[in-house]
């Protein structure tokens, strides 16, 4: 009677057995894999920027490149430049450390003073 589901079979003669479910899961070979190099995942990750520290990320004084400060009124424009306007604008920015807004802002404005 044991180890059975509801005991449909004669199988009183039958001695019980010990076997327990799922127990041929644990002697199934596992496949072996090898771990990474944690020197090069770490190498490649801070090509990009991205440290594996645990220590707190220096505080940048500078405001953020293309983001609005707070509370200060934006909107989404899109509009299209020559490949070679944008890359001198996006040059001038990374340069200066300004955002792109600031620069064009600029450039308005000495556009005004020169037809004044």
């Amino acid at each position: 009677m044991a180890n059975s589901f509801l005991n449909l079979d004669n199988d009183d003669e039958k001695p019980a057995t010990d076997v327990k479910i799922g127990a041929g899961l644990k002697g199934k070979p596992k496949a072996s894999r090898t771990k990474p190099d944690k020197d090069a995942v770490a190498k490649a990750g801070e090509a990009h920027g991205f440290t594996r520290s645990t220590e707190p990320a220096a505080v940048s004084t500078l405001p953020r490149k293309g983001r609005p400060p707070l509370n200060e009124n934006m909107t989404y424009w899109r509009i299209y430049l020559s490949s070679a306007l944008r890359d001198e604008l996006n040059q001038l920015r990374d340069e200066e450390g300004r955002r792109l807004n600031d620069v064009i802002e600029d450039m308005l404005k000495a556009y005004r003073d020169t037809k004044n």
